[in-house]
């Protein structure tokens, strides 16, 4: 994986179960929930957390984050 990427598991009172939250250079992306089952992992997009300078803009290969969250969900779906 892109050490660029960064996954964080952790228990989270707006939900159920275990959340898996996805940055990139310390920018929070998106968060991971599976609420509705391991089958049915919701995907929720923080576009304005944090701002990150031009120069890490986040412009980065689709095939890398794909497996970033690949990674997430599959660890999700087993924690």
């Amino acid at each position: 994986m892109d050490n660029s990427f960064e996954i964080t598991f952790f228990s989270d009172s707006k939900y159920e179960e275990i959340t898996a939250e996805i940055s990139y250079k310390d920018q929070i992306l998106c968060q991971l929930n599976k609420d509705k089952g391991p089958e049915n992992i919701e995907i929720e997009f923080f576009s304005d957390a944090r701002l990150l300078a031009d120069q890490d803009r986040m412009k980065f290969s689709l095939s890398t984050f794909l497996q970033v969250i690949t990674e997430a969900t599959e660890e999700l779906k087993i924690s």
